[in-house]
């Protein structure tokens, strides 16, 4: 079968023929379409090798979606043709969804598998996991009340773009940075407040659309002069959030704000509630880019440039 994976830490992801993954005890999924996600090339690259088990030769993708050919035994939780979709990081992991097959834990040890809600495509389900259960961890860790002001750095992005929806239909005010190009559809996600990128220092910009100062800043971008020039914008006691990881030391030890790297966490229980939002209409995937199997190793590299926003980055496997 086709397969996007790497023989060892630091090789450039490539497109390979491996044998069809037998599944022991776990989950064996015909994968439809997978997502993108900069977890991908993190692995990839060694630098999450002191996170979890890895086998080699390793196929990469952690967000995928599909339909089940066979359980191994002592499965319970699926059953032959069930559509499921989740973050397919079992321990170890040795078979990710850039192939026509993959092999994932019932319930992984690192992840979350559940089934596809009626009526959702592959595509669609395939973008939501790892980037939607991110923002909803993000926005219930900084405990931004309703009525509150939380900014979004990076809303354009695929945890950005989920988190100005999920935020908004929780009655948050939302202030998000986007370019010109794409303002009008950040509003239609639900954001109230645009800064457009480049037009003036974002800093100055939250002094003129929030002089009271905001709730929350949540970083989707890992800019840290960025967020520690914007972070006396936070009221005392606010958040300041960094998905991308690297906040600033200085930040970390300020006690006027709580800042901090977000780490997911809870996954079974943020992709049921991701599920549910999805299947509400209350949140949708937006994805920038459609690309073939054979064209994840430049998606992963940052070589393919969505016309509008960024969002996510679909792989269409069949």
């Amino acid at each position: 079968m086709r397969a996007i994976g790497i023989e060892h830490f630091g090789e450039t992801p490539a497109l390979k023929e491996v044998p069809v993954p037998e599944p022991g005890g776990e989950v064996r999924v015909a994968i439809e379409a997978a997502s993108t996600n900069p977890l991908d090339l993190a692995i990839a690259s060694g630098a999450l090798a002191a996170l979890g088990e890895y086998r080699f030769p390793l196929t990469l993708g952690m967000d995928g979606a599909g339909t089940v050919t066979a359980v191994g035994g002592g499965v319970t939780e699926f059953g032959v043709g069930d559509r499921v979709f989740g973050q397919f990081w079992s321990r170890p992991l040795r078979s990710g969804t850039f192939a026509e097959v993959a092999v994932v834990q019932a319930a992984p040890a690192f992840g979350a598998l559940a089934r596809i809600p009626d009526g959702l495509p592959s595509d669609a389900a395939a973008a939501l996991p790892t980037a939607g259960m991110t923002a909803l961890g993000a926005i219930d860790a900084m405990r931004v009340p309703e009525g509150g002001t939380l900014v979004i750095l990076g809303a354009t992005g695929g945890v950005g773009t989920f988190a100005v929806q999920a935020a908004a239909a929780r009655g948050i005010r939302v202030i998000a940075t986007a370019s010109a190009e794409v303002a009008g559809e950040v509003r239609e996600l639900g954001a109230t407040g645009i800064i457009e990128r480049g037009t003036e220092p974002i800093d100055l910009a939250l002094r003129r659309l929030a002089p009271d100062g905001v709730d929350a800043i949540l970083d989707a971008v890992g800019d840290r002069s960025l967020t520690s020039s914007v972070a006396g914008a936070v009221q005392d006691g606010g958040a300041l959030l960094l998905v991308a990881f690297g906040v600033d030391k200085k930040l970390l030890a300020d006690e006027r704000i709580r800042a901090a790297d977000y780490r997911l966490d809870r996954k079974p229980e943020r992709l049921a509630e991701l599920t549910r939002l999805a299947t509400a209409g209350t949140i949708r995937p937006v994805i920038g880019a459609m690309l073939s199997l054979e064209e994840a190793p430049r998606a992963l590299t940052g070589g393919v440039e969505p016309a509008g926003m960024r969002g996510k980055v679909i792989l269409q496997v069949r």
